[in-house]
């Protein structure tokens, strides 16, 4: 049986100033033994000399405890340290966050097991996202959110001790609760868990208070029972874990609501140009469908071979562009970086823009330059770039038409593609806000083009810059990693 902290503590500090003071009367027995008599300083000096290393002594008796028999104190302050620099950029990868929990307990308070459980709102169960010593085999298991330990954490907001179940089982308790006390006792056993401590978020966001975090803690390797100084600081780590988490959540729903905004103002961009596509697509088919049916009885004269020879592959050539580019702009995925060709991007632009293009009497000035314009980008991402910048780019020039000049050059490590209209330009107070979510110079538009097209660039670790001349012209310039 082991022998409590304070009994230990009292029992080696009595030893040990016994043993002081004795030194001290012995000493002073010698002094008065010496000088003849024992004068009232000698007294006084040796009272103070007790006084003053009592406290040190105490001191240094509980760390020898401390270290022989309870191997050390814990130092929270630093446990809580190190968790916070560790989450100092939160994103929203849980598993990284549930990792550090169970890894920095297990270590520092020697448990024998440690492990996390984090709500898995899409279905309605908790899921034990990473755990340390023997719990370490139960990483995946998961509760559901009716199961009586995560009801019991739920509706009680508080710690859980084994134990103290086990206490409350032995007495004379309703029959409802004493099966919910079993069951929360069995799922703690399953989870290698004497002690349970919740993490409740009270905040708005959940509309009500919702756990979201359980940390199941194994037995302590000393077999000491948890102190209330250990709950005290378990309770501010799991407070700092639903913050954390919280936010974690925040995060991944924000991202999920961009990717369905991204996919709108693509949709919006496509209908805007579903009619001239539909135009472009329609000359060739006819074209097509012409020579189909006129082939048998015109195929052996030269002027009609020619013809066909002349046309049928170009025709054939600007469905392709016309039907690759709309695939490319459709897609949805993660951000796939690979070397990229962006002449060949900028030319499916063109072709599925064709018909506006014609409509609005723009001419296309290509400058494209002599070596291969391979940069490093994701091709569905810069069909939408491109689509944003050049339709913009014909629209702002009206009825009138004028010149669209396309220009890409190698310059050191990027590749750059300069896309001037001759429009009326930009005045320079709308000039700085054009990057600006929902700002627009339209009547009709949800000015997130611009704002999309930034932050994909941005994803490339590239960069875009505009120029404009009110009355003369406009300019993006779009700087892309060379591959």
């Amino acid at each position: 049986m082991r022998i409590a902290k304070s009994t230990a503590y009292s029992i080696l500090t009595a030893l040990l100033t016994g043993v002081f003071i004795s030194i001290i009367v012995a000493g002073g027995y010698g002094l008065g033994n010496i000088l003849g008599q024992r004068p009232l300083w000698l007294a006084i000096l040796a009272a103070f000399m007790v006084a003053f290393i009592f406290q040190p002594l105490r001191d240094a008796v509980q760390k020898i405890v401390d270290k022989l028999f309870y191997r050390g104190p814990y130092d929270y302050q630093r446990i809580l340290s190190k968790y916070s620099q560790a989450l100092v950029k939160p994103a929203t990868d849980l598993n990284r966050y549930a990792k550090l929990i169970p890894y920095l307990l297990w270590k520092s308070l020697r448990l024998s097991g440690a492990s996390v459980m984090v709500l898995d709102r899409e279905n309605h169960r908790y899921l034990m996202r990473a755990a340390e010593g023997e719990s370490a085999k139960l990483v995946d298991y998961s509760l559901a959110e009716d199961s009586p330990l995560i009801m019991r954490l739920s509706c009680g907001q508080r710690e859980i001790d084994k134990e103290e179940i086990k206490r409350m089982l032995k007495r004379e308790i309703p029959a409802a609760e004493r099966k919910l006390l079993e069951g929360v006792y069995a799922e703690m056993e399953q989870l290698k868990a004497i002690l349970t401590i919740p993490s409740i978020s009270e905040s708005e966001y959940f509309n009500r208070p919702t756990l979201l975090l359980a940390i199941n803690l194994g037995k302590k390797l000393s077999d000491e029972a948890y102190s209330r100084e250990d709950i005290e600081f378990l309770r501010t780590m799991a407070n700092q874990a639903s913050i954390v988490i919280e936010y974690a959540f925040i995060l991944e729903e924000l991202k999920k609501k961009q990717e369905q905004v991204v996919k709108s103002e693509k949709l919006a961009a496509l209908g805007n140009t579903v009619a001239g596509i539909a135009h472009e697509l329609k000359n060739p088919l006819t074209y097509l469908l012409t020579v189909a049916q006129s082939m048998a009885e015109n195929w052996e004269k030269q002027t009609f071979k020619e013809g066909v020879v002349a046309m049928f592959p170009a025709e054939v050539e600007r469905m392709k562009l016309i039907i690759d580019g709309l695939s490319d702009y459709s897609k949805a995925h993660e951000l796939r970086i690979e070397p990229v060709d962006v002449t060949a991007i900028l030319e499916k632009v063109l072709a599925i823009l064709g018909y506006d293009i014609k409509k609005n009497k723009v001419f296309i000035i290509k400058n494209y330059s002599s070596e291969t314009a391979l940069a490093q980008g994701d091709k569905n991402r810069l069909v939408q770039v491109f689509m944003n910048i050049i339709a913009n780019a014909v629209q702002a020039m009206g009825e009138k038409g004028g010149d669209l000049s396309i220009t890409t050059r190698a310059e050191g490590s990027e590749i750059r593609v300069s896309i001037m209209d001759t429009g009326p330009g930009i005045p320079r107070d709308k000039l700085l806000r054009i990057f600006d979510p929902f700002f627009t110079t339209k009547d009709q538009g949800t000015g997130l083009g611009l704002s999309i097209t930034k932050k994909i660039i941005e994803e490339h670790k590239g960069s875009i810059y505009v120029d404009s001349h009110v009355g003369e012209s406009t300019t993006f310039t779009i700087c892309l990693p060379r591959a």
